[in-house]
């Protein structure tokens, strides 16, 4: 038998086994540690899931959740409309210029053709140079944070906790004199 599964894990626990595939899990039980193992944990979860008190929905609550949905087909309808203006947003616009300028509907096309073109060529590299940036800084970010986690349990772990909890008092209050300070600093510097 190979490990076990969570399902079957779960009918363990629940007790919805016929009595061969227990016989079958208690003997790959004996052999396995880890499944063993995991099944304590799913124990202890299933226990404490059960020890928690029953949740009182309140009366009504499922008549106003569905209430306060929107009716599908207005939903839809929405979508068709807006779509719908566009179309005829864009061949007003089309005609318009059609009748401003003289020019034939290809010549028209090509025209709004090249100017998508061209903005995208300038605008295309401007998003690919932001996304690498956004990837770096993500980067940047999360190991700073994982690092800041980390210096953080270490202190935790060395410092007491009514000593860490005057630190981080102390480190709020340095926080605000600091931003406000530098916001008064600048409106200082702004009315001169």
């Amino acid at each position: 038998m190979t490990c076990l599964s969570p399902d079957l894990m779960d009918r363990t626990l629940e007790g919805e086994l016929d009595e061969r595939d227990r016989r079958e899990v208690e003997a790959h039980l004996r052999r396995c540690p880890a499944c063993r193992t995991m099944l304590d944990e799913r124990r202890v979860l299933l226990e404490a899931f059960r020890s928690l008190p029953a949740v009182l929905i309140p009366p009504g609550f499922a008549e106003r959740v569905m209430e306060s949905l929107p009716a599908p087909g207005r939903l839809a309808f929405g979508w068709v409309a807006a779509f719908f203006t566009g179309v005829c947003a864009s061949l007003a616009a089309l005609l318009g210029y059609y009748l401003l300028t003289g020019e034939s509907a290809a010549d028209i096309l090509i025209s709004v053709n090249r100017s998508f073109l061209s903005a995208a060529g300038l605008v295309l590299p401007f998003l690919a140079r932001a996304a690498r940036l956004a990837a770096v800084f993500a980067r940047l970010a999360r190991g700073v944070a994982v690092a800041l986690l980390k210096g953080l349990d270490i202190l935790s772990s060395v410092i007491r906790p009514e000593v860490l909890g005057l630190l981080l008092v102390a480190g709020i209050i340095l926080s605000f004199l600091l931003v406000f300070g530098v916001r008064r600093i600048l409106s200082v510097g702004e009315k001169s």
